[in-house]
């Protein structure tokens, strides 16, 4: 395998599928290729050196074998060097520095890169990178339908439907928003589905608000549940509690808990006390503490009802329930 890495350039994608076939040995070949010279097998080393896939981690090193690939003239490369210096991987934040990589990049026709640099821009706030950033997202989702791409397109549609680069454009926000969402962009189906429900089209709405749903990672769930559960449209805020019923699937404590919680307080229809408290008990048996308050107070509650109810029966059975014979409350209602 060293022989054949020798003899023939492979691309990052071939190395990564090298890494997927053989993931005991492919580490090794990688650093091997990447020892020597082969830019792509430098960008593939780097990031296992970042993410600490099959190696120990190391942004330090993985940050040297980015710039290494960069400066021979590989764009992959030099949109990770950006990536660096953003996040501050291996190496001291500077958005300058990574404004300028991610400059390079774009300027290649990366488009990671373009995105990345259209996002900085963004981020940075001055009127007059609009157009710039308009013009970086528009190339980037018109260019295909990779990962970026869909983010190119989500990000564009945006930018037209709040009017960064002329007056706000519904039809054509929506357009692109339908473009991402049809493959599959989570981020675009809401967005897509919110203009929808503006529009009056539910029912459109509301299969992209469930397809948002279904095929999204938590992550998303968590963001969009707490929008929708703000909207005073109940039949939003019921895809708000749809999207926390898929968190708490994972069995994580905070998000059973705020299913919970979203069921108690009848956020999105009537209380459902009973599978709330279900929840609660199974977060608190995970160690999520505001659960465990959240029973306690619950039966302290409950006992307290019980017990009034319990001296409110009492004192009907006795003489003179409540204090006032038929004689004391004639004498009342005269004086």
């Amino acid at each position: 395998m060293i022989v054949q890495l020798r003899t023939r350039r492979l691309t990052e994608e071939q190395l990564r599928d090298v890494l997927a076939r053989n993931p005991r040995d492919a580490a090794r070949w990688i650093s091997t290729a990447a020892q020597a010279g082969f830019p792509a097998a430098q960008v593939v080393w780097g990031q296992l050196l970042l993410d600490g896939r099959g190696v120990d981690r190391d942004p330090g090193k993985a940050f040297t074998w980015f710039e290494k690939a960069a400066a021979l003239g590989d764009t992959e490369a030099r949109n990770m060097v950006g990536r660096c210096y953003e996040q501050g991987w291996g190496v001291a934040p500077d958005r300058e520095r990574a404004s300028e990589a991610f400059e390079i990049a774009a300027q290649a026709g990366h488009v990671w890169g373009q995105v990345n640099l259209a996002q900085m821009l963004m981020r940075r706030g001055n009127p007059t990178d609009r157009s710039r950033c308009f013009a970086l997202f528009k190339a980037a989702a018109e260019s295909g339908t990779s990962k970026p791409h869909l983010k190119a397109m989500n990000s564009l549609a945006r930018l037209l439907e709040e009017g960064w680069a002329g007056p706000p454009d519904t039809a054509s926000a929506a357009h692109w928003y339908m473009q991402a969402a049809k493959l599959g962009d989570h981020w675009a189906q809401y967005n897509l589905a919110t203009i929808m429900f503006r529009q009056g089209d539910h029912e459109a709405a509301d299969q992209w608000l469930r397809s948002a749903v279904a095929v999204s990672e938590n992550g998303f769930r968590r963001r969009i549940a707490s929008l929708l559960l703000a909207r005073p449209e109940m039949a939003l805020r019921k895809h708000g509690l749809d999207a926390l019923a898929h968190c708490a699937e994972g069995m994580a404590p905070d998000d059973l808990y705020a299913y919970g919680l979203a069921l108690d307080e009848g956020l999105a229809g009537p209380c459902d006390a009973g599978p709330a408290a279900a929840l609660f008990k199974a977060a608190a048996a995970r160690g999520h503490v505001q659960a465990a308050m959240r029973i306690q107070s619950k039966n302290r509650f409950g006992a307290i009802r019980r017990l009034a109810g319990r001296a409110f029966t009492v004192a009907r059975r006795l003489p003179g329930s409540l204090g006032l014979t038929q004689s004391s409350r004639e004498k009342h209602n005269e004086s």
